[in-house]
């Protein structure tokens, strides 16, 4: 279900390799972008266009409770008194992989988590090749099949 962001307020939490992928994909879909980084000093913060507001060691309440939808490092919970007031005041909030598989236009099985992932995805791409389903591809962080 792909969604218009165009002149939407979209608030990026997390300024690592993730975060400024979003910040990408939402220039090119002219949305209004704010990144928002827990960090003093993130290490994206020289990667960013200079026009993009960038709020750094802390969260930006404001910032949030403005914002029309915020996309959410993985490094942060949910259960956080600030990302909880955005959502009770109606922000829709994403992680990086809900927004991708929206956008994505073909079915995806995503595998994500701390431990497991290439044996998880392995045991699945052995079932699915059984079961004689066919996929385009499938790539871990380790390698692509």
């Amino acid at each position: 279900m792909q969604k218009q962001y165009e002149n939407k307020t979209v608030t990026i939490i997390g300024l690592g390799t993730t975060g400024l992928s979003c910040v990408d994909f939402f220039k090119k879909k002219n949305a209004n972008i704010q990144v928002i980084d827990t960090r003093a000093n993130p290490a994206g913060a020289d990667k960013l266009d200079v026009t993009i507001p960038l709020h750094t060691g802390g969260l930006n309440s404001e910032w949030l409770l403005k914002s029309d939808l915020i996309v959410i490092s993985p490094g942060l919970a949910v259960a956080t008194p600030e990302i909880q007031q955005a959502i009770q005041a109606g922000v829709e909030i994403v992680g990086d992989v809900e927004l991708f598989c929206r956008e994505a236009k073909a079915p995806i099985i995503a595998i994500t988590g701390s431990n497991g992932k290439s044996t998880v995805t392995t045991l699945t791409t052995e079932m699915a090749k059984q079961a004689g389903l066919k996929w385009e591809w499938v790539a871990t962080s380790v390698c692509r099949y």
